[in-house]
């Protein structure tokens, strides 16, 4: 995978994802819905971030389809939840691929180690299992 394309599959994780906690925002209250707006809006930002990289690099970002099909039916404050931790297991994914796509020292590159530990820490957060210290891959938890 090139550069450009993880690039780009990183713009279509955000949109899935900002889609996605739309849905489970709408099942939430007081203070996780504030966290949920708060999570939406910063995947908003870093799509922008993504896009604005591609368009440097001379590629054509990927438009946001009008609708995703969550993994799960979302009915409630658990499954929304639950959204929102796969959501940001997506967003693990996508990230590793722009590291390793992108060169040392790279602006996607940085990007894309920022967004990996902000994703592990949302994930565990919504799951409700969040530690002090994430551990990385690779070192004991």
């Amino acid at each position: 995978m090139t550069e450009v394309e993880a690039l780009a599959a990183a713009v279509d994780i955000e949109n899935q994802v900002i889609y996605g906690y739309g849905v489970a925002g709408a099942h939430f209250v007081g203070g996780e819905r504030a966290r949920a707006l708060a999570d939406l809006n910063a995947h908003r930002a870093r799509r922008d971030r993504l896009i604005s990289m591609l368009t440097r690099m001379g590629a054509t970002p990927p438009v946001a389809a009008p609708a995703y099909q969550p993994p799960s039916p979302v009915g409630d404050a658990a499954s929304g939840r639950a959204l929102c931790a796969a959501l940001e297991d997506a967003c693990t994914g996508a990230a590793w691929d722009l590291v390793a796509a992108s060169g040392a020292g790279s602006a996607s590159r940085s990007l894309a180690v920022g967004w990996l530990g902000e994703a592990a820490v949302a994930a565990a957060s919504w799951r409700g299992t969040t530690t002090t210290s994430p551990a990385l891959p690779g070192q004991p938890s």
